[in-house]
């Protein structure tokens, strides 16, 4: 049976309560934008959010070439500045839609093996268990953490999303023996093409790495692939887990990251375009000097006395 919600979405709805593990709940839909859900300690729940001097010299030429200097130094820095904003600009763009990691997490050791029989299809919308379940096992291997997929059917009783949420909760409780799960657990509605009120329940010991950024990447990454077309319901599964441990198991470099590497390199290029003016303008004084002492060696006596007198008044007044 295709899943429903393919090509169409509905709304976001919030809900949770205090428990022992955390948990929350999540409506699909067509907005990408929505608010990090609330997020507590071990204790507590956290998930559910709706789906929104300019230097003169005794000669001209001295002049000219600070005028040089100063300019490709000016050229230089306008340069950078440009490639800067090109790169940060590029930066922007390409991370705009992509989901972020700002948090280094360390994967952990979970005493349990990767558990095959971790998907428990009600409904019928995964075409081949086997091929799912040996798919979950790079999220297991990239995260330490357990993966179980529960797909329920329709119950009448589950009338709101708190209930549906305390249900994925006792549900843990009964059946799962351990606290490295992830579940997430997708609630069927009456009507098949309705999309359905989708939950997860964190094991205890998971919240280092599934904490409430990591949780609101799963939650992108199922609005992105669940109304895909193109995809099977074992792709969309698999692409969730795969881009989901991938992202949030890698610190992304952010938009503060960028302005400190820029920072750095800009005052680096300053520091050294710095230097090589000072020492441009040291080689050229010193060369003027040598020039104007052979100068007054070939000057005549009768002029020699002038020129002397000249070249220390200069000398003076560096």
């Amino acid at each position: 049976m295709p899943r429903p919600g393919t090509g169409g979405g509905g709304h976001r709805s919030s809900g949770g309560h205090s428990s022992s593990r955390v948990g929350g709940g999540h409506h699909v839909g067509s907005s990408s934008s929505r608010p990090t859900g609330n997020h507590s300690s071990s204790h507590g729940f956290g998930g559910g959010y709706y789906h929104e001097p300019p230097r003169w010299g005794y000669h001209g030429y001295h002049r000219n070439v600070y005028s040089s200097s100063s300019s490709g130094l000016g050229t230089l820095i306008a340069c950078l500045v440009i490639f800067v904003v090109i790169i940060f600009g590029f930066f922007m763009m390409s991370s705009e839609d992509k989901p972020t990691s700002t948090i280094n997490r360390e994967k952990i050791e979970n005493p349990v093996a990767y558990d095959n029989n971790c998907i428990k299809d009600e409904l019928g919308y995964i075409e081949n268990q086997a091929k799912l379940s040996k798919n979950l096992k790079n999220f297991y291997n990239k995260t330490g953490i357990q993966p179980y997929i529960y797909l329920k059917s329709y119950d009448e009783t589950l009338t709101s999303d708190s209930q549906k949420n305390d249900y994925a909760q006792n549900w843990y409780d009964q059946n799962i023996d351990n606290e490295d799960t992830f579940l997430f657990i997708y609630f069927g509605e009456q009507n098949s093409n309705e999309v359905g009120y989708m939950s997860y329940v964190n094991g205890k010991q998971v919240t280092s790495v599934m904490d409430s950024e990591a949780v609101d990447i799963f939650w992108n990454y199922v609005d992105r692939y669940w109304t895909d077309d193109s995809l099977s319901t074992v792709d969309v599964f698999t692409k969730t887990f795969n881009s989901t441990a991938k992202t949030i198991m890698t610190k992304s470099t952010t938009s503060k990251d960028i302005i400190k590497i820029v920072c750095i390199i800009v005052g680096i290029v300053i520091v050294i375009g710095g230097v090589i003016y000072i020492l441009r303008m040291k080689f050229k004084r010193d060369k003027e000097k040598a020039k104007e002492t052979i100068e007054i060696l070939k000057t005549p006596l009768d002029k020699s006395d002038e020129l002397r007198d000249k070249y220390l008044n200069e000398e003076r007044k560096e």
